[in-house]
């Protein structure tokens, strides 16, 4: 006779289909707590949460207070992503366990999808007590602390798990990635090696996202982006379009509140052409409210909370919605939901914006344009291309408030003012390397960078120091709002693009702003967009075509006032001549490339 026991070994030596097999058996002849408990744990090692939930919900019918069937269940429903129900059950099995990691674990998951950060991070801090050798706890912990913005934190949990296991999934690119953040950039030519290693293997060693701006490899950008695609759905069959329908077209992101995307495509949104489209918004991130919020929201004439459903979910609601095209503005960006269009949310399926690299899979075509994306580099790409006159949208010309002096921003009178608004993360050791250059040609300059995350400054400080260049000459500006972060970019003289991630939503601002940009573009689209706004603004003198030719113009200008001032009034009337920062013109280009996909 079949016995519990016998399913017990089952489990225990991964014979995981074997074991719901037995248990499935056993819960017909001989129905015991013993059996439930074991179907729903196997079912949930084999990714079968909602049978595993039923399972365990039977099993504590029999015996409410057994803590090991508590804990699976507090698992199965933050596999489900039912997290407020997860969160209840994860308390109720840690009164019964105190101790257990996987439970506080899934409590973490689940608090941090709902925005419980703080107390997700005590959470951890308890799984890492409790078991301090256990990798993916210190993985998990590592991944909220960056979310965090502490990422030094995030790095000496990484370097632990490097020393518990070298081959842990992802702990070198992720390392890499978490100093990369604060520039601590002890081994960071190991770490290179050892992500472009793994990943011509077939290991997937890092974020897509991170390797963007590691290295200007887009081969090894499609090889990433393809080893982190969610697997594939079936695709439904898609019913005919009856014509003369308008297009109903979806933008999916997490980032439609006072964010930089949000900011280049509001003025977009609202020049739509509602007689041809009909426009949908799938929000899945915070709803904070605010202006932009209410701005985003009267632009569109659908708008959808989606946070709380799954990314089956969204996809089917979008097709119950008949939406022809969904826009994807995240990608793997930071709270990036791929696996939406993994599920098939429409027919046509656009990566736009949000994410500047292949997506792998799941995407049928990427918004580009021919300096972002040129002739001849389809090949790095899953998706088609379609190509815009310009790639970056941008909302329309504003006031601004006044600028502030100096002193104020603690930037010397007289000083030749090099600026950098970028996250520090995209300073890579060779930018650092060439801005030092330019430093010490023109002695009477200054460098003004964001201050980004706790001890960038600080590094940043301690390596132009090693290179010769006094800390003094580093200037930090603090994070302010987005208004006076504008009108600040008056006290800059020139801006110094980074490479291979350059300044995006960061170039446009200082463009707004009548600053030049001196940008070097590499081979990937994510170093071209600087290079795309100056082509469109007929600057092509600032697109460096080499590191010696970027020292070169940034030292000239330096030391030309008069060529700079010519330089600054080319870009004032560019900006205001040009169809760059008119989001009704780019609408209409949109429209047109949009209005062609139903028909691909």
């Amino acid at each position: 006779m079949t016995t519990a026991r016998e399913a017990f070994d089952l489990y225990r030596t991964g014979r995981l289909a074997q074991a719901v097999a037995l248990c499935e058996r056993l819960v017909v002849e001989t129905p015991g707590v013993e059996a439930w408990h074991l179907l729903g744990v196997s079912r949930l090692g084999l990714g079968q949460a909602e049978a595993a939930l039923a399972a365990l919900d039977a099993g504590l019918a029999l015996d409410a207070e057994r803590p090991g069937l508590l804990s699976a269940r507090a698992l199965a429903l933050t596999a489900l992503g039912r997290d407020e129900a997860a969160v209840a059950a994860a308390r109720v099995a840690l009164a019964a366990d105190p101790g257990n990691p996987p439970v506080l674990n899934a409590l973490a998951l689940s608090l941090q999808r709902l925005g419980g950060f703080e107390e997700a991070l005590a959470a951890l801090d308890r799984a890492v007590a409790a078991a301090p050798r256990e990798a993916s706890t210190l993985a998990n912990r590592a991944a909220l602390k960056s979310l965090l913005n502490r990422p030094a934190e995030a790095a000496r949990d990484l370097e632990a798990i490097l020393d518990l296991d070298p081959l842990y999934p992802r702990v070198s690119g992720d390392l890499m990635w978490a100093r990369r953040q604060t520039c601590d950039w002890r081994e960071d030519a190991a770490l290179d090696m050892l992500v472009k290693a793994d990943l011509k293997l077939g290991r997937l060693a890092v974020s897509p996202f991170a390797a963007l701006a590691m290295f200007d490899e887009p081969a090894l950008h499609r090889r990433c982006a393809e080893l982190a695609a969610p697997s594939a759905v079936p695709s439904p069959a898609w019913p005919v379009r009856p014509q003369g329908e308008r297009i109903r077209l979806a933008y999916l992101s997490s980032d439609l509140h006072e964010h930089a995307t949000a900011r280049l495509l509001a003025g977009v949104l609202e020049a739509h052409d509602r007689a041809r489209f009909e426009i949908l918004a799938v929000s899945y991130g915070p709803d904070t409210g605010g202006p932009m919020r209410d701005r985003l929201k009267a632009a569109c004439e659908h708008w959808i909370e989606a946070r709380s459903l799954g990314d089956a979910e969204i996809a089917g609601l979008c097709r119950a919605r008949g939406v022809d095209i969904a826009v994807d503005l995240k990608g793997y960006t930071q709270d990036g939901r791929p696996g939406i269009l993994a599920h098939r949310a429409a027919p046509v399926q656009v990566s736009w914006l949000g994410y500047p690299g292949t997506l792998g899979a799941h995407a049928d075509i990427v918004l580009a344009d021919v300096v972002t994306l040129p002739p001849g580099a389809e090949g790095f790409w899953s998706e088609a291309v379609v190509r815009l006159p310009l790639y970056q949208p941008n909302d329309a010309l504003a006031e601004v408030p006044q600028a502030p002096d100096r002193a104020e921003a603690g930037l010397p009178e007289g000083a030749f003012v090099f600026g950098c608004f970028n996250n520090p993360a995209k300073i890579t050791p060779e930018v650092f390397a060439t801005w030092t250059a330019i430093l010490k040609a023109a002695p009477d300059s200054v460098l003004w960078l964001y201050a980004g995350a706790p001890g960038a400054a600080e590094n940043l400080r301690a390596h132009a120091a090693g290179a010769g260049i006094a800390p003094h000459r580093l200037v930090f500006a603090p994070p302010v709002p987005h208004g006076r972060h504008l009108a600040r970019h008056a006290l800059a003289d020139l801006v110094l693009d980074t490479w291979p991630y350059g300044a995006h939503t960061t170039a446009s601002d200082a463009l707004r702003m009548g600053i030049p940009i001196l940008s070097l573009p590499g081979k990937s689209f994510a170093s071209r967009v600087g290079a795309s706004l100056l082509t469109a603004l007929g600057l092509p003198e600032l697109i460096a075509g080499s590191r010696t030719a970027y020292v070169a113009k940034a030292v000239a200008l330096a030391r030309d006032r008069a060529g700079l001032m010519a330089l600054k009034a080319r870009v004032r009337a560019a900006v205001e001549t040009s169809a760059v920062f008119d989001p009704a013109a780019f609408a209409q280009c949109l429209e047109a490339a949009f209005a062609d996909m139903p028909r691909r």
